[in-house]
């Protein structure tokens, strides 16, 4: 079997190396949304905290379209407090019910507990897609 080592991968024109048959994230992010603070994040331009419950993400580097994949996780609300059931909705406005449609760089959150809209700690989402 053979090893190789290497610091850097580079296209033969000195560019990013074009992954085959694969699909990258394209966007990270770690959201505590009680502070409200990004704790982490990959093409990140900024998150605006709507209101309870929900925020918008804003990219760095936009999607070719609107048309790319989204995914999300979230828990925990407060210290000592019983498991709720914690729930995503993505592209969603929380206080009307009706769809935000996301755009090549925004797309909306919405996090609620048992009783209703609520500001977690840990929210996690990313995203694949082509890039434009």
């Amino acid at each position: 079997m053979s090893t190789i080592k290497v610091d850097t991968v580079q296209s033969s024109g000195g560019g990013a190396v074009t992954l085959t048959s694969q699909e990258a994230f394209k966007h990270l992010l770690h959201f505590n949304h009680q502070t409200p603070a990004i704790i982490k994040s990959v093409n990140t331009s900024s998150v605006a905290d709507d209101a309870a419950g929900e925020y918008t993400v804003s990219l760095t580097s936009a999607m070719s379209d609107i048309n790319y994949f989204i995914l999300a996780s979230c828990n925990f609300e407060a210290n000592g407090q019983s498991d709720a059931r914690f729930n995503h909705s993505l592209n969603r406005d929380n206080s009307t019910g009706n769809e935000v449609a996301p755009t090549t760089t925004t797309y909306k959150v919405g996090t609620d507990d048992d009783s209703g809209n609520a500001d977690l700690k840990y929210d996690y989402s990313g995203v694949a897609g082509d890039l434009a």
